[in-house]
């Protein structure tokens, strides 16, 4: 900020003598303003000038709302700024038949917005991963929200109003789908600011807050993904393949894919869970621990997985719709088909329950028994889930298996 503050007092000092020559010179109003957009540098300077003004305004909205930035804040800034840069580079050969001073300076604010955007969607993270923040914290993210969502809608009013006038193709088109996007995002944080806030004064007991930040998410990625499409489309149409946009367009789909293939299996999983799951009985909670490790908080009922742990039932369908693994010990949650549940039954290895008299297991040393009947069940559950996702799975330590 100090180095700020000194480069901005050289270039007024500097802007402020091209203009005292200039006016000192000519001594009349219209020829010195021919000499300063003419001259070369006095227009460099000027230039110069309204970028640090820009940057300066930057940094005073920056301290206002957020104060100083933590460093999880700085080090996302300064990833996404070289990335934003190059797209920008891209986008500016797309468009290099409408290079001008005012696409110059628009370029910039856009930049500084969203940056902007990114230390709000941080700061929000810090604050609803953090126990207790205090109140002029909440009161400043909510008008700093606010305030971006202001910036936006002006900006895209005056790029939609030029698209408008002109009614044909230019640069204006980026600037509108770029602040659409901006505004989509603002909106889809502040609402699941409030659904912090709604939690938070239910004191932690709203138990559809993660189906709906999951349906809001979803939801995010839809118009995102739309947006980005409508925009490749536009400014192919028009000028061409947009190579800035390929990335963005790529993450976008893939993320989009990700939530629809999370959605479709969190649906088939807690689509019964009254069957799927049962229900843990007392004596299983009495041999067990009566705290639910994703709450923290003491279970009177409770959901027993396929590797023998307890949950309820309310946070196993929140974790549900994040992980598909137990919080425990990492074995995979499957919904139990024909197929395993005759194999579970052939080698008699169902998790939690031990062996009867009748399956033909030795009643001598029972527990390094059970240890190895559930061991063996849970190597039979990461092959089935291996099988089923395609994917690998990181089997537990050796002391978490024999924990029970």
């Amino acid at each position: 900020m100090i180095r700020l503050q000194t480069y901005a007092v050289f270039s007024l000092l500097a802007t402020i003598t091209s203009v005292y020559y200039a006016f000192s010179s000519r001594e009349q109003f219209y020829p010195a303003m021919v000499y300063l957009s003419t001259s070369k540098i006095c227009f460099v300077l000027l230039l110069n000038t309204g970028l640090v003004a820009m940057c300066v305004a930057w940094q005073l909205v920056k301290r206002v709302f957020l104060g100083t930035l933590r460093e999880a804040e700085v080090e996302r800034l300064n990833e996404q700024s070289w990335r934003e840069v190059v797209e920008i580079l891209f986008a500016v050969t797309i468009f290099r038949q409408d290079f001008s001073v005012s696409f110059l300076a628009m370029v910039a604010a856009l930049l500084l917005v969203k940056a902007l955007h990114w230390l709000a969607q941080k700061r929000v993270e810090y604050i609803e991963t953090t126990p207790s923040v205090p109140m002029l914290s909440h009161i400043r993210i909510v008008s700093f929200m606010l305030f971006l969502l202001v910036v936006d809608c002006l900006f895209l009013a005056n790029s939609l109003g030029s698209l408008i006038q002109k009614r044909e193709a230019s640069v204006a088109i980026f600037f509108s789908f770029e602040y659409m996007i901006l505004a989509t995002s603002t909106v889809s944080t502040f609402v699941k600011y409030v659904f912090y806030v709604s939690d938070m004064l239910a004191e932690g007991q709203w138990e559809n807050k993660a189906v709906y930040t999951f349906y809001l998410e979803l939801i995010s990625d839809l118009v995102h993904l739309s947006l980005y499409m409508l925009f490749f489309i536009a400014i192919f149409l028009n000028y061409g393949v947009p190579l800035h946009l390929i990335r963005e367009l790529y993450e976008t789909f893939r993320n989009f894919r990700i939530r629809i293939s999370d959605y479709i299996r969190y649906r088939k999983v807690t689509s019964n869970m009254n069957e799927r799951f049962p229900d843990a009985t007392p004596d299983e909670l009495d041999a067990s621990d009566v705290t639910c490790i994703i709450c923290r908080e003491e279970m009177t009922t409770a959901k027993k997985l396929l590797c023998g742990h307890l949950f309820h039932v309310h946070c196993l369908r929140s974790w549900l719709q994040r992980q598909h693994t137990c919080p425990t010990c990492r074995a995979p949650i499957i919904p139990p088909d024909n197929g395993r549940a005759a194999s579970a039954q052939q080698h008699g290895a169902q998790p939690g329950v031990q062996p009867g008299a009748g399956t033909g297991t030795p009643s001598s040393g029972g527990a390094p028994t059970e240890n190895v009947n559930m061991r063996q069940a849970k190597l039979e559950a990461a092959a089935s889930a291996a099988s089923l996702y395609g994917r690998s799975f990181a089997y537990p330590p050796v002391n978490t298996l024999n924990r029970h």
